[in-house]
């Protein structure tokens, strides 16, 4: 059963897509840095990446509380993402290695939108 999940990961390219789509949506979540204040880095690699949150860019002070409300605004618009760090403010992000560029257009939209709400 094991091998079977593994042919397929390799012939519909999978890991390609992770690499390729998690390019793409980092960069997307790297712009997001300029407009939003609130991100003070992104990190990752294909698919598993971090968006840290701080209150203020010079301190690094962590943003718990923003990132707990930008969960909670993500899950009411059918988003699920969590927290992690031992401050809790980083957004984690590990969709699955089926998600395409349209999938991550859509989820930079929400995130917009619940950082706007939390601005």
């Amino acid at each position: 059963m094991g091998l079977a999940v593994l042919d397929v990961i390799e012939e519909e390219k999978l890991q390609h897509n992770a690499l390729k789509v998690g390019c793409y949506f980092k960069e997307k979540l790297e712009t997001l840095k300029e407009k939003y204040s609130l991100i003070g880095d992104v990190r990752g690699m294909g698919l598993f990446i971090g968006v840290e949150l701080v209150r203020d860019h010079k301190t690094l002070e962590p943003a718990d509380k923003e990132a707990a409300f930008v969960v909670e605004k993500m899950k009411d618009n059918g988003v699920l993402i969590s927290t992690d760090g031992p401050f809790h403010n980083v957004l984690k992000i590990k969709p699955p290695i089926i998600f395409n560029e349209m999938n991550a257009d859509f989820l930079v939209e929400n995130l917009c939108l619940a950082l706007k709400d939390k601005a």
